[in-house]
């Protein structure tokens, strides 16, 4: 039972991180579309993206309940670190990119043709859109580490309060964003950097879940090993012992 729940544990873990990525890098990139059609439909994609996480939460929080019995300790722990890495930046998105996000996906389908204004480029480069996916990128990956390396309680609490320091020191990712917002009509997202970006996060990308499916199974064979041998061991106690 502790094999299938660690698999299950790492294997969202990884999905919720690939999802974050996906969303972070298509949040970010909103401003530098060319047209309000490209822009809307990047707005519904991320939309998608953060649905998505949505109810692979629900499906997470819905596990951690029907666990409980099971080993109280270990859910408790695992639903702390849940609910401070990936639902608190969860609600901020909530709050204040989705907004953002559903007025630029409800932009005119007459205009749709037309290339991006000024004045949308700047709507769609808000900090209140862009850095709180951001935050749930990193809590993502802090996340993602716990779970895939399993790590003893005293480790696991120093890593928590790591998480917590980052959620609650956005302001070098908001201070980025609004320069980048203010110079945002002078980036046709054309650049050399942009180009790289979009290699390191595709590369980044595949590698995460590589990473996550070879590690996972890694750590899911040593931790059946044990099972396997006290298994065998009480097979071969079991009869000296007929009476018992």
């Amino acid at each position: 039972m502790s094999q299938q729940i660690y698999i299950i544990n790492a294997a969202l873990a990884v999905l919720l991180l690939l999802l974050a990525l996906c969303a972070g890098f298509l949040s970010g990139s909103l401003a530098l579309r060319k047209t309000v059609d490209s822009l809307q439909r990047g707005s519904i994609a991320t939309l998608a993206l953060l649905g998505v996480m949505t109810l692979i939460a629900i499906g997470k929080v819905t596990m951690l309940i029907a666990t409980y019995s099971y080993r109280s300790w270990f859910v408790l722990d695992s639903a702390l670190l849940f609910l401070t890495l990936i639902m608190a930046p969860t609600a901020a998105i909530a709050f204040f990119s989705l907004p953002r996000l559903l007025q630029l996906a409800k932009l005119q389908p007459r205009d749709a043709g037309k290339p991006v204004s000024r004045t949308k480029r700047r709507a769609a480069s808000e900090v209140g859109l862009v850095v709180p996916i951001q935050v749930l990128v990193i809590e993502a990956l802090l996340y993602a580490a716990i779970n895939i390396f399993p790590l003893g309680m005293a480790l696991r609490k120093e890593v928590l309060v790591v998480g917590l320091l980052v959620l609650m020191s956005p302001a070098v990712l908001i201070w980025r964003q609004s320069i980048r917002r203010r110079r945002i009509h002078r980036d046709d997202g054309t650049s050399t950097i942009h180009f790289i970006k979009r290699v390191v996060f595709i590369t980044m990308a595949f590698m995460l879940l590589a990473f996550g499916i070879i590690h996972t199974m890694n750590n899911a064979k040593t931790l059946s090993e044990p099972a396997e041998r006290d298994e065998t061991l009480q097979l071969s106690v079991s009869p000296a012992f007929p009476g018992k």
